[in-house]
């Protein structure tokens, strides 16, 4: 499956080659974050220099001082910006591209999209970034980063991360086993603070000291550390649990089933490595999940004190905002202003509460309305939030895209209820 993106992977490898500086632009994400590390790593093993800058998205052109521009996670949706880049360019993306880039330059454009294979699902950034770290060289320890990333992007193990995951356990690097793929620790903390999945647990310790009698599992507990029985009691709860508030019952094969180790990282629980990075960039600090992944031990410790922080606030805001929710025709939305996040809240909202129809968050701030939506695969079947962002920011002079289930855009404040308005126009319209 992923012979076709290995030749597009070679000419990129071929540029790296060519030069000594790398500059790279990815992005603030699980999956941009640890997509970069894959580079970085693949780079300082061939005696190359790179300046990474994390952004949270391609919104504006990019000032470019080097021979070799990188784009991770970015790019293929913005072949305006990319066109203007007086350099050769990489872009290692998994978006859906739009329009046609006109490279001033050499260009190598890695994209599973472009190669037959399903970039929301099927391969994340960091995926695409493995693919090419192992044409620049055998990188092949760093495929458990390339796992951060579709975790990161609620990606599935399927088609080209099959491959990934395949290869990493083949090699020794990736353990598989039967279990709980969620957050390690003390059994009441990790239930109280996860958000995948989410259990609606924050602020409510006697509903949760209910829920453990009745399952009979001891809170104070390590999750590592339970019996197999106990394990099997406490995935059964939790199936139960997450249906009841309303959960979409895909979500559950992402942590019933299979648990996997990270043999080569840090931190070797997968989720929580993920979650971890994810965290930190979320946070804004970008150096500390980046160099969690590029394996420096000093910053384990701060990477998990920015996970409970983050933790902490993200589920305050949904027990704030979901009572904000508001009721279109076929969509839901919530206008927030000045909130401290958008895309987290969206994404547990819609998986967990809200999973019957598309969610549409909006956040105003610092002059600029940033959406993020979100919705499942059974929606998807019938609409294209990629497409619909797109559509209706353009509609309102903004720009938008991104993947299926998963898409965002960026308008100007006046127009959000113009935008909120065409957005459920055209949903509509989809009879989903």
């Amino acid at each position: 499956m992923l012979d076709v993106l290995k030749v597009e992977a070679k000419k990129a490898a071929n540029l790296i080659d060519e030069h000594d500086f790398v500059r790279i632009f990815t992005h603030y994400d699980a999956d941009g974050i640890s997509a970069a590390s894959i580079i970085a790593t693949s780079l300082l093993r061939k005696g190359k220099q790179f300046h990474i800058t994390f952004l949270k998205g391609l919104i504006e052109d990019v000032e470019v001082d080097s021979g070799l521009v990188i784009f991770q996670d970015m790019g293929s949706g913005q072949p305006d910006i990319v066109s203007k880049v007086e350099s050769d360019v990489i872009i290692a993306d998994h978006h859906y591209p739009a329009g046609k880039i006109s490279p001033r330059k050499e260009l190598a454009h890695v994209n599973p999209h472009l190669a037959g294979i399903d970039g929301t699902f099927e391969l994340s950034a960091s995926g695409v970034a493995y693919i090419i770290a192992n044409q620049v060289g055998d990188n092949s320890d760093l495929c458990g980063l390339a796992m951060v990333g579709l975790l990161g992007d609620k990606q599935k193990i399927t088609g080209g991360n099959a491959e990934i995951v395949r290869e990493g356990i083949s090699t020794g690097f990736i353990k598989e086993e039967k279990g709980l793929n969620i957050f390690s620790g003390r059994v009441r903390d990790i239930l109280t603070l996860s958000t995948e999945p989410f259990l609606d647990f924050h602020g409510k310790e006697d509903e949760l000291s209910e829920f453990l009698e009745k399952c009979k599992i001891d809170g104070d507990k390590e999750i590592d550390e339970l019996e197999k029985e106990e394990v099997h009691r406490l995935a059964n709860a939790i199936v139960l649990r997450v249906l009841e508030i309303g959960g979409y019952e895909g979500v559950i094969e992402e942590f019933v089933g299979r648990r996997y180790t990270l043999k080569k990282e840090l931190l070797k629980n997968a989720v929580m490595l993920s979650e971890i990075v994810n965290s930190c960039g979320r946070a804004s600090a970008y150096s500390t999940g980046f160099s969690i992944c590029m394996r420096d031990e000093t910053y384990r410790e701060k990477g998990m004190e920015l996970w409970k922080k983050y933790q902490i606030e993200l589920l305050d805001e949904i027990v704030k905002r979901r009572e904000d929710v508001k009721e279109g025709e076929a969509i839901r939305y919530i206008i927030m202003d000045d909130a401290r996040m958008t895309s987290p809240i969206a994404t547990v909202l819609s998986r967990y509460i809200f999973s019957d129809k598309p969610l549409i968050v909006v956040n105003v701030k610092n002059g600029m309305a940033k959406i993020s939506s979100r919705s499942n695969l059974r929606i998807a079947e019938k609409v294209n939030l990629s497409d619909i962002m797109r559509e209706a920011a353009e509609k309102v002079g903004g720009r938008g895209g991104g993947h299926s289930v998963a898409a965002g855009a960026n308008i100007n404040p006046e127009k959000v209820e113009e935008f909120i308005r065409e957005v459920d126009r055209l949903v509509s319209g989809l009879k989903y």
